[in-house]
């Protein structure tokens, strides 16, 4: 006469998000399958029944906090005996940090000291990571800004911290403007004659943010 014995499933709590919830248990000896049926808090029961002869089970469309608790019961051939199992795992709790970011904007290009940023918000907002546009030097650990060795233009800069305990990636996003130099050439239809009493005008060209000067001369 053989006498097995009854074997039980040892359940762990896998990957947990804000939405879903994962179970996984190592096989258990002589089983061909599994039965499951779950909980969510207080709720009526769910009976999935029979998954196959997989490792893994997981329960979506929960709310942040939610408490899953899964039974599972292992099947198999004639003289094979189990006993169902039972746990309990939780939703990820998100509560996401916030950010923002800023800089004393425009930036002339010929600096060529680096302009830092002011990184403000809640939660864990620090330690993320700072990105642009292409053309702009920017440091993606501190977010410092190099204007001289940047190409003169307008960039979207973002800052993005990492998914974390269930919450999902934060980014959050600036404009920084870096400006050309200008230049500027002036002339007079000179030399003038002492008798002339009109006003003469000036011929100013140039390139860039080159208008709104201010003329002076030698006494």
């Amino acid at each position: 006469v053989t006498i097995n014995p009854i074997v039980t499933p040892t359940i762990n709590c896998g990957v947990s998000t804000t939405t879903s919830v994962q179970f996984t248990w190592t096989a258990v000896t002589a089983a061909t399958g599994y039965n499951v049926s779950y909980q969510v808090n207080a709720n009526p029961v769910v009976n999935v029944g029979a998954i196959g002869n997989v490792l893994n089970y997981t329960v979506n469309s929960l709310t942040p906090g939610d408490n899953v608790t899964i039974t599972l019961t292992p099947t198999g051939g004639a003289g094979t005996c189990f006993a169902f199992s039972t746990a309990t795992c939780t939703a990820a709790n998100c509560n996401p940090p916030t950010a923002s970011i800023s800089y004393t904007t425009p930036f002339c290009s010929t600096l060529a000291t680096a302009q830092s940023v002011t990184l403000t918000g809640t939660g864990t907002y620090t330690g993320g990571t700072y990105s642009s546009t292409a053309g702009l030097t920017i440091n993606p650990a501190t977010g410092a800004i190099t204007p001289s060795t940047s190409t003169p233009n307008t960039y979207t800069v973002s800052y993005t911290i990492a998914a974390s305990a269930g919450c999902a990636p934060v980014v959050v996003t600036t404009s920084v403007t870096i400006t050309a130099l200008p230049t500027a050439t002036i002339s007079y239809a000179t030399p003038f004659c002492s008798s002339v009493a009109t006003a003469q005008s000036v011929t100013l060209t140039g390139t860039g943010a080159y208008t709104g000067g201010v003329y002076s001369s030698t006494a």
